[in-house]
């Protein structure tokens, strides 16, 4: 009897504890509002953290629906740190910087803050009408307009357009970085700083090249390249591209994982652009020069006059994976220098390639790079002095962390 009225019980118990467990919710405005850190007394909180986060998110591929996945889990962790450490960053210059130099936004930022805006608003509301145009064809009796409307507000909330984030996120970046422009102001390397940096890194760079190619990319992104090596191949591309704006938000509809929309938008407007392709790459079998067609029709910003790449072409090899996979396979393709291929589809349009030299090894002179040298060296410089009095910012600072309540 004793034990029935003891099960009795911790059943009673189990209904209850479970019920709680179902009452206990997240306070979303208070969770927001927990302290995450403070400068100097000055507090920082989880809703600071995520507005900015919200603003990068679209960097990340992230979106509601997968930043919590597995898949996304090291990229949201990474980001939210970035972040973290910005704000701090940020209200540490807000702080001391003002005795150095301006540390405020200036007309001239205010208004590139703006325009980059405004670039942001035209793409959304583009990409919104080839979107919902898509989609109507499969539901005429759509509301298209309300469609679209939607679709903009949902876009404006996700770049942080409408909520004053984008503004608030490029504020900061902006401070930043003119802080650390202002610091290395003075700087100025001399001639024998410039050749010692020429002849450390050019045997530095021959011999990790000469290993393994991928360096050259490496060198291309991080400083400047001052060797060439044997091995690769270059190719010119004239492009029929398809809009900015399409494009753009053929890559955000990727980005969400949405792949049916983004082919159905692509083959929307690839088809608008497939006569022109075919146009040209007749005129091309026809015996007219690549190089006036490629001026006269080609929308690869790489191409155009005065770009790096105009004159000799883009390099590309096996195993490199700087270029779109079918872009590499058709350049790769080709057999020998002066092949020209077929109009190639891809997410930017029609590529017609053109294969047009190898690579022959050899030391880039130190002229053509002595003026790209000099700006590292003031970008390095800057960047030593910056870490330098940024420490010593923090060593002066009372701060305090509660990092795990941003996660």
């Amino acid at each position: 009897m004793i034990k029935k009225f003891l099960m009795a019980i911790l059943a009673v118990l189990m209904v209850i504890s479970c019920t709680s467990c179902k009452l206990m919710v997240i306070d979303e405005t208070k969770d927001l509002e927990q302290v995450v850190a403070t400068v100097n007394g000055v507090e920082i909180t989880k809703a600071d953290v995520m507005a900015v986060y919200h603003t990068y998110r679209y960097y990340y591929s992230l979106t509601d629906e997968n930043e919590l996945t597995e898949q996304y889990k090291t990229s949201r962790i990474t980001l939210l740190d970035s972040v973290y450490d910005t704000l701090i960053e940020y209200e540490l210059i807000q702080q001391y910087a003002g005795e150095m130099t301006n540390i405020e936004l200036t007309d001239e930022m205010r208004e590139a803050i703006e325009e980059e805006k405004q670039q942001v608003i035209a793409s959304i509301e583009t990409g919104a009408d080839s979107v919902v145009a898509d989609l109507a064809e499969n539901d005429p009796g759509m509301d298209q307009e309300a469609a679209k409307q939607k679709r903009i507000e949902e876009r404006l909330v996700y770049r942080g357009i409408s909520t004053g984030e984008f503004e608030k996120t490029r504020a900061y970046e902006m401070i930043v970085e003119d802080v650390r422009e202002a610091l290395s102001a003075d700087y100025e390397p001399t001639e024998k700083a410039i050749e010692n940096y020429y002849d450390t890194y050019l045997s530095m760079q021959k011999t990790y090249i000469e290993g393994d190619l991928s360096y050259y990319d490496y060198y291309t992104s991080e400083s400047v390249n001052l060797y060439v090596p044997e091995g690769f191949r270059y190719v010119k591309n004239l492009l029929i591209g398809i809009p900015d704006e399409a494009r753009s938000e053929i890559t955000t509809l990727r980005n969400e994982g949405k792949d049916e929309e983004a082919d159905s938008l692509l083959n929307e407007e690839l088809e608008k652009i497939e006569q022109e392709a075919q146009q040209v790459y007749a005129m091309l079998k026809n015996g007219e020069s690549y190089d006036a067609l490629l001026a006269e029709y080609g929308d690869d910003p790489g191409m155009k006059e005065g770009a790096a790449n105009a004159q000799t072409g883009y390099h590309i090899y096996d195993g490199s994976t700087s270029y779109e996979q079918n872009f590499k396979e058709a350049a790769m393709a080709l057999e020998n220098p002066g092949d020209i291929s077929e109009p190639i589809a891809s997410d930017y349009g029609y590529y017609i390639i053109k294969y047009e030299s190898d690579s022959v090894a050899h030391d880039v002179p130190l002229e053509g790079v002595k003026e790209k040298i000099r700006e590292i060296l003031i970008k390095e410089k800057a960047s030593e002095y910056y870490e330098e009095i940024y420490e010593n910012w923090k060593r002066q600072a009372e701060i305090v962390e509660y990092k795990e309540r941003i996660y």
